[in-house]
């Protein structure tokens, strides 16, 4: 959901990796994961806080984290060389605590996504990641790479 919107923030929060703005919106609570907060600008409108705290507010929040919906489970194994890389931009997605540091053996986690097209992310690592299941994500997946492949194929310069 894209725009603009005006916030009184509590202050940030951060949950397995990943920041988080609490702050009120048209005087209710919201959750805002701050990676997706392109830019902030200070208004000189003066702050609207409820009487409560950032403490008060994260531990009514979190449950929106801790409940996040997991349509798609999704297996994958990491190659050692890439599970720093592909810990900072899915430790969110993680199910279950951060693996410990590789040992040279491809790592295996399990991982959380509202939807077969959000895993999509994963093609990002090219072969450094091997998405082991479900098989719709495979698919999907497979799909997409061949579409790409397909785009590039006559575009040679």
């Amino acid at each position: 959901m894209a725009g603009d919107r005006v916030v009184d923030p509590y202050g940030l929060v951060e949950k397995a990796g990943v920041w988080y703005l609490v702050a009120d919106r048209d005087g209710g609570p919201r959750l805002y994961r701050a990676d997706r907060i392109i830019e902030a600008e200070v208004l000189d409108q003066p702050v609207r806080r409820r009487a409560t705290t950032l403490a008060d507010e994260w531990e009514s929040l979190r449950a929106r984290v801790d409940d996040f919906p997991a349509r798609v489970m999704v297996q994958v194994r990491v190659a050692p060389a890439a599970l720093g890389r592909f810990l900072l931009l899915h430790r969110a997605e993680l199910d279950g605590p951060p693996p410990a540091p590789a040992t040279g053996e491809p790592v295996p986690l399990s991982l959380r996504f509202p939807s077969v097209p959000a895993a999509r992310t994963l093609l990002a690592f090219g072969t450094e990641v091997e998405v082991r299941s479900p098989a719709e994500v495979l698919a999907d997946l497979a799909a997409v790479s061949a579409a790409t492949a397909a785009h590039y194929a006559g575009k040679r310069t």
